[in-house]
């Protein structure tokens, strides 16, 4: 292995998955080096950024310890950590995030998980396989109209794979803040523009999904013949180009009960944005792609699953507090739909994405394969929380690779001055015994040494 160059094995490296870039620091001291190195990193993520895999879902839960709030971060499926994972190793955490005080998951936009604070207005991006975390500038004061408790107020963390930039989006029902992250972050600073949902209400439980280089949201719009202030019927989806900040909307499927409450959740499905529409007897999905500038593209339905009888009663009564997600295991190629403590699992193969897609036939009523009952949290847990999350591709790229010029200046000037300070007290430490001025002449002169007292 040492007669091959560093720069053909670079390449080898630079081909394979993170998982597998991942495992090969074990190798060899000269594969970490150049696993560790920040430049490969960079590269390995911009070559594997654009890829179409299907992404991996996550558990996260956040819970005290010792009066300070954490998020762990665990792997949903054992094969994502390794398909040879001992029972202990499969149940660890991926990483744990220390001071998650207000701080909540925003999304998850590929190897970084973005949490924020609304009260603070500040975002933290966190990469679970590095360990590191980067705090996000403050985002600006929220006009007065919307500087209040029942507006609500979402964010995102988007990706453009164009240029390979990362944004961080705050949005409201009539404003989007925008920052980049980057070197060059200080100069642009947080930027404001309009956006044209309103009267439409963000949905601040369902995290946005990134697909093609543009976030996608779910709004909840007003039901009919109702008060117009109650909302109970899925809204426009909306649709934002992270690299030219530009929103728009789709309107939702028609999915036949306008007039009925439902509940929605946005996810990627093959790189494709999917809808999955659950109403008091049906759990519909819908599929769109979301590359083309078109806003009337057409939807498209997968499939219907029947609601058996006893969870029409649960879902008429708490629709709004039970949480509901759904993504696709890559490792199985089975659709999950989660619904508060029961997660049904439907296998769908590997073609999902393009079988419907011109077809016009009537699709059936399909039933689950199986339904998993998750166990529920004792009373004693109040402060103990936790959701599941699509959308994570790994990557070994550190986000304080965009801190700004700004930060990295600060950090130097603290470096410089530990140094510093560390260069004057082992130079004390290291200072031998001298002689007493006083007494510089006589033979039995009584030596005067410089010793620290804790031992430094």
């Amino acid at each position: 292995m040492e007669t091959i160059p560093v720069e053909l094995w670079q390449e080898i490296l630079l081909r394979a998955s993170t998982k597998d870039v991942a495992r090969s620091c074990c190798v060899s001291t000269q594969w970490r080096d150049i696993v560790r190195d920040p430049s490969f990193r960079k590269l390995h993520h911009d070559r594997h950024a654009t890829a179409h895999d299907v992404p991996d879902a996550l558990l996260v839960a956040t819970y005290n310890i010792d009066s300070q709030r954490v998020a762990s971060v665990f792997p949903v499926e054992p094969a994502a950590v390794s398909p040879t994972s001992s029972t202990r190793t499969a149940t660890a955490p991926i990483c744990r995030v220390n001071h998650m005080e207000g701080y909540r998951i925003a999304n998850i936009c590929n190897g970084f998980l973005c949490f924020a604070s609304h009260s603070t207005a500040k975002a933290i991006v966190h990469n679970p396989v590095t360990g590191e975390r980067l705090e996000v500038p403050r985002a600006p004061r929220l006009p007065p109209d919307q500087d209040n408790a029942r507006s609500p107020v979402t964010f995102a963390l988007g990706f453009s794979p164009n240029n390979c930039v990362y944004k961080l989006f705050r949005f409201t029902n009539r404003t989007m803040d925008v920052y980049t992250l980057g070197r060059d972050a200080e100069s642009t600073g947080w930027r404001r523009h309009a956006l044209p949902l309103h009267p439409r209400n963000l949905v601040e439980s369902k995290p946005a999904v990134v697909i093609g280089g543009k976030i996608c949201m779910a709004t909840i719009g007003p039901a009919p013949y109702r008060h117009p202030a109650d909302n109970g019927t899925p809204g426009p989806v909306l649709v934002v180009d992270v690299a030219h900040e530009e929103p728009c909307t789709y309107s939702p499927p028609d999915y036949g009960l306008p007039w009925a409450d439902a509940a929605v959740s946005v996810f990627e499905l093959h790189g494709r944005l999917c809808l999955a529409i659950r109403t008091e007897r049906m759990i519909q999905f819908w599929t769109m792609p979301v590359e083309e500038d078109d806003d009337d593209q057409p939807w498209q339905l997968l499939y219907k699953f029947k609601v058996v009888d006893d969870e029409i009663i649960r879902f008429n009564q708490f629709q709004r507090l039970v949480p509901m997600s759904a993504w696709l295991d890559g490792h199985t190629n089975t659709l999950c739909y989660r619904e508060g403590n029961n997660v049904y699992r439907k296998y769908v193969g590997t073609t999902t994405a393009t079988v419907r897609r011109f077809s016009s036939t009537k699709v059936v009523i399909m039933s689950w394969d199986s339904k998993i009952c998750l166990p529920v949290a004792s009373s004693s847990l109040s402060s103990f929380q936790w959701d599941i999350y699509a959308g994570y591709r790994p990557t070994l790229l550190s986000p304080l690779t965009f801190a700004s010029g700004k930060h990295e200046e600060d950090d130097n000037k603290c470096d410089l001055f530990i140094r510093s300070l560390l260069r004057t007290l082992r130079s004390q430490k290291s200072q031998k015994c001298r002689p007493s001025p006083t007494s510089a002449g006589c033979t039995n002169a009584k030596r005067i040494c410089c010793i620290n007292p804790r031992g430094f």
